[in-house]
């Protein structure tokens, strides 16, 4: 069965936590080697540390050189106003040329106000051409804005995740209920019977295994997601088939 991650991370971090750091793409292709994790979405944290553009160039370049076909970047991406980062309309042909399936926002570290006025224009060409957006409270993301942005543009394809995990179904569950184009990414997610919870009542379509790695360890969510009480075709669709799914949709013209 192959094994797709949502939420793997590289770079140096310099938060004070060598443990929790993967310095390197050579440290993170070595790390999922070890445990099996055949590919998935990745992001460079030096376009939060260092800079965007450096950050997205690198891991552009990282994932071109991988040649694993299994693997597929996540740029960061600023409102268009600047000029810092490739303007909506013509995003998404870089994003093809260069290996990236998916983006994410961070505006508490890039320092930005977050609203329609800033992210209107972009999140709109998102929604219209299916391109996954990650909205994770990890990266600067509060609940309050994911709700505000689904319910301003409820047919976007979001990839969410919440780090708050004790427990967070009460926080997720109105989003999966809600809106059609959101998938909930497991890698917080440890309530005992959590998963078997969540695909009887929205079906394992809606979700994504994530490991969250290097924050966390991969093994976490592998044990969780592996001895999960459901069908081995729900594991098959958590592991892989809905992050393909979501990949292929999108129109990267």
């Amino acid at each position: 069965m192959i094994i797709l991650d949502c939420n793997l991370n590289f770079g140096a971090t310099n938060n004070g936590n060598p443990y929790s750091n993967c310095d390197t793409f050579e440290d993170l292709c070595a790390e999922m080697k070890r445990s099996g994790i055949d590919g998935g979405l990745v992001r460079c944290t030096y376009s939060d540390t260092v800079g965007v553009n450096y950050g997205n160039n690198f891991l552009a370049e990282k994932i071109k050189e991988s040649g694993n076909r299994y693997l597929f970047g996540v740029w960061a991406v600023l409102p268009p106003f600047t000029d810092e980062t490739p303007p909506p309309d013509k995003l998404p042909s870089l994003m093809k040329s260069n290996g990236i399936a998916a983006v994410y926002i961070n505006p508490a570290t890039h320092r930005y106000v977050p609203s329609e006025l800033t992210l209107g224009e972009m999140f709109g060409v998102f929604e219209q051409r299916k391109i996954p957006v990650i909205l994770n409270t990890d990266r600067g993301v509060g609940m309050d804005l994911i709700y505000k942005i689904l319910s301003r543009f409820p047919e976007l394809t979001a990839i969410v995740g919440d780090s708050d995990c004790w427990p967070n179904a009460r926080r997720l569950y109105p989003l999966a209920y809600r809106y059609k184009n959101v998938r909930l990414d497991l890698s917080y997610v440890m309530d005992a019977g959590g998963i078997e919870d969540m695909v009887s009542r929205f079906g394992a379509e809606k979700l994504l295994f994530g490991t969250a790695f290097p924050n966390r360890y991969t093994g976490s969510m592998l044990a969780v997601t592996r001895t999960a009480c459901i069908s081995e075709e729900d594991r098959e669709k958590i592991f892989s088939l809905n992050l393909i799914r979501l990949i292929e949709e999108a129109d990267l013209s």
